[in-house]
């Protein structure tokens, strides 16, 4: 009997919402990645960041993806020269996603460089620099920007492309039909994309087609103990059958000694009694027919000790006679 009766209940789940829930962001996410493969070349184009900040004010998308494409958007805003706008994306997306800081790895170094005409101090000859309005920076890239920025749209591209592949395999398994190869597959997928936080689906089809296959192969073992035991009861019945009355109780012994629970324990008991029932009536018998040849057997040999008593009666009596022959002249010489 299955111990896990709602295996199949689960399963049936699983193959219809499954392909759903993955499915619901895999739109979504073949945009971002479209824009951030086009923003790879065209590192600017509005429409393509307009997608990256949809993506951003999207509450439901995938955290690590909507953390990496607010670290992209905020650098775009700094390659278009608007450092404020930057530095209020990098506040924003530092308190948001506290564990991601490396994602944006730019300071003030990156993209200000001292003016040279005040040599920092924002006033030349007592009055404003002309050259940085008195700021004492120049605006200025460095290459590790837009590097910094083209590594973002890469990892976002990988990530979309790894959750695609992850859905359609994990869908893959979902509809396979076959236990052994649900398991396989789902084990490979499990350790394949172990560093992915949205494992527990792929977890949960994997531990119900483990229990599933558990409960079939305890099916599978109690109906061989079943036809094991069986065989052994038809070997020990055909036995009892037999000729052989003393091995077959020695072995009904042994078998009741080590199974006395089981189903055919009555069974084979009664056959034992009844086994147990012939030999002692057999050796009755035995006993019997060896008290009534023994007795036979005196019978017989009464006559002879008879006989030989008689005969030793016999001789005995003849002694005698020839005794009293030879006493009787020696006594009356003696006497003379």
């Amino acid at each position: 009997m299955n111990s896990h009766p709602f295996i199949p209940l689960r399963l049936a789940m699983l193959a219809v919402v499954l392909p759903l829930v993955l499915a619901a962001g895999l739109p979504e996410e073949a945009r971002l990645s479209a824009a951030s493969e086009i923003l790879q070349r065209t590192p600017l184009s509005a429409p393509d960041l307009r997608v990256l900040s949809e993506y951003v004010r999207n509450g439901d998308s995938s955290p690590v993806l909507r953390s990496r494409a607010m670290a992209a958007y905020a650098m775009a805003l700094l390659l278009q020269g608007n450092t404020n706008s930057f530095i209020r994306a990098q506040q924003i997306h530092q308190a948001t996603y506290p564990d991601d800081i490396q994602l944006i790895p730019l300071t003030s170094r990156h993209y200000c460089v001292s003016c040279d005409g005040c040599r920092g101090t924002g006033r030349r000859e007592k009055a404003v620099c002309p050259q940085c309005y008195g700021r004492g920076a120049l605006f200025q890239l460095s290459p590790f920007v837009a590097e910094t920025y083209e590594k973002r749209l890469r990892e976002i591209v990988a990530l979309c492309r790894e959750n695609a592949e992850y859905a359609e395999k994990l869908q893959d398994a979902a509809k396979e039909s076959r236990v052994e190869m649900q398991i396989e597959i789902l084990q490979a997928l499990t350790n394949s994309y172990s560093h992915r936080t949205d494992l527990v689906p792929a977890i949960s089809l994997l531990n119900d087609a483990l229990a599933k296959r558990e409960s079939r192969l305890r099916d599978e073992q109690a109906k061989e103990a079943r036809q094991r035991a069986e065989r052994e009861v038809e070997m020990l019945k055909a036995l009892a059958r037999g000729t052989d009355r003393l091995r077959a109780i020695q072995e009904l012994k042994a078998y009741l000694t080590v199974h006395p629970h089981a189903s055919s324990a009555l069974e084979l008991q009664a056959l034992l009694d009844e086994l147990l029932a012939k030999e002692k009536q057999r050796q009755l018998l035995r006993q019997i027919g060896i008290g009534t040849g023994v007795l036979m057997g005196l019978l017989c040999l009464t006559p002879l000790v008879r006989f030989f008593c008689f005969v030793a009666a016999f001789r005995s009596r003849g002694r005698c006679r020839a005794w009293r022959t030879w006493i009787s002249p020696a006594s009356r010489i003696l006497s003379a």
